[in-house]
């Protein structure tokens, strides 16, 4: 069922009855100027799936920006008027007198489309649940083999090390990792390497006593014993200070340190992650990373790729931090443009996943449509390649995850249609058609 207005200059009862079983609001009048305000403030807040106006096209564009999403039918006898409606985006035109059959045919090919796009809703939600892993949403083969790295060596492991480049979501991997440890509910405690000195480092992780240096009032705990049995987190290990690091190498072998000043060693009972974008290799060749305290915490690496070998997670992480940006400012941004969508996979994204998070805020805070569009979007996005059509790799993503999932759950049923069917909350006539939209072997 279909949500419909009608803006038409005089009632018709045959198109009232074509359109019995839809919900129908219905005005009356002279609809020429189809901007009103008012107007456009009742199909931006009704949820129309489609708008039959009868007038010229010049009220169709005003229409599209009210709610991109609905499909604008225009009844007017002008075939030029009609063309330009299907330019500024039209699904149809029809002259005077009306096809009542072509008519029903049209309002019955729009039901068909956003049954599909329910259903695709539906599915992508799936797919987000099946691919989301404490915390870290992706689909990337890569990142898939990291999820079972995790899983395998989370409940065991004292010292990790999580690499990539800056802005590829390092901390999240190693709060995923801490997430599934053998003591989740202790604490993950943060500590950035770089921009410490010697003895401000000292202090952060291991403590000090009062009277220990200028500056140190009272006593203060370090981080290894406020971990207790949870996890420390050393990001950017790479800018430790080189005199620094004969310590913290002691602190992973033998488990014992001393806060500044005090001559009682004390036990590190916590697990270590450390994190670098840093080349930890050249940085021993080149004498600013001692060689010990690289091989001491190198022995179990997880390397988190760049985002734009993983382009094929776009659609996943713009849904998910979409809907992480919905939640911060209170809106209800619906989804992404084509043009916008474009100049997105078209872009490498050096900042990574940050980049994308901060590009999706902005574009969320700055839309006033229900979907994010190239103009949203920084700038330096709007290239000569942006509102290009969407190039076939990135249109394909989506299309491979949604062609996966639907062989693994019908091979999981072993090719029954109705019971995968089920599973994946579809019709079976639903199935049949997915499965041959995305060409899949059953």
């Amino acid at each position: 069922m279909l949500r419909i207005l009608l803006l038409l200059k005089e009632p018709r009862d045959e198109i009232v009855d074509l359109l019995e079983g839809h919900h129908v609001d219905m005005e009356y009048g002279d609809h020429a100027r189809a901007s009103g305000s008012a107007l456009r403030r009742k199909v931006a807040s009704g949820n129309y799936d489609a708008v039959l106006l009868e007038g010229d096209a010049s009220g169709v564009a005003p229409l599209k920006l009210a709610d991109p999403r609905a499909e604008v039918i225009l009844i007017g006898n002008d075939v030029k008027d009609g063309i330009e409606a299907i330019k500024e985006g039209a699904w149809a035109h029809f002259p005077m007198p009306l096809d009542l059959d072509r008519l029903k045919g049209t309002v019955g090919d729009i039901a068909d489309m956003f049954d599909m796009r329910r259903e695709t809703a539906r599915l992508e939600r799936q797919l987000d649940s099946q691919y989301a892993f404490a915390g870290i949403v992706a689909r990337n083969p890569k990142m898939l083999e990291i999820f079972s790295f995790i899983r395998r060596v989370a409940p065991y492991f004292r010292i990790i090390t999580v690499t990539g480049e800056t802005g590829t979501g390092k901390e999240v991997v190693a709060t995923a990792v801490h997430s599934l440890s053998a003591k989740p509910n202790e604490p993950m405690l943060v500590c950035n390497c770089g921009g410490f000195v010697e003895t401000l480092i000292g202090s952060e992780l291991f403590g000090h006593k009062q009277g220990s240096f200028t500056g140190a009032v009272k006593d203060k705990v370090g981080l290894f014993e406020a971990a207790g049995e949870g996890t420390i987190f050393l990001d950017e290990i790479g800018e430790m200070p080189l005199s620094f690091q004969p310590h913290m190498l002691r602190v992973l072998q033998n488990g014992e340190f001393r806060p500044i000043g005090s001559n009682r060693p004390l036990s590190a009972r916590c697990r270590v992650i450390t994190a670098t974008s840093k080349d930890l290799a050249a940085e021993v060749k080149n004498g600013t990373f001692r060689e010990d305290l690289f091989y001491r915490i190198t022995r179990l690496v997880i390397n988190v790729p760049p985002l734009r070998e993983r382009k094929d997670d776009l659609p996943l992480l713009s849904r998910f931090l979409l809907n992480k940006a919905n939640a911060a400012t209170g809106k209800n941004i619906m989804g992404i443009s084509r043009s916008a969508q474009a100049a997105m996979i078209a872009h490498d994204w050096p900042g990574n996943v940050r980049e994308l998070e901060n590009v999706i805020e902005q574009a969320a805070i700055l839309a006033a449509e229900p979907f994010i569009k190239l103009e949203h979007l920084p700038p330096y996005l709007q290239g000569p390649r942006a509102g290009r059509a969407i190039p076939a790799a990135a249109a394909g993503a989506m299309a491979d995850v949604i062609r996966r999932h639907l062989e693994e759950t019908l091979r999981a049923c072993n090719g029954n249609k109705s019971e995968a069917a089920r599973r994946l909350g579809l019709t079976r006539r639903a199935l049949l058609r997915w499965v041959a939209k995305y060409s899949v072997s059953s």
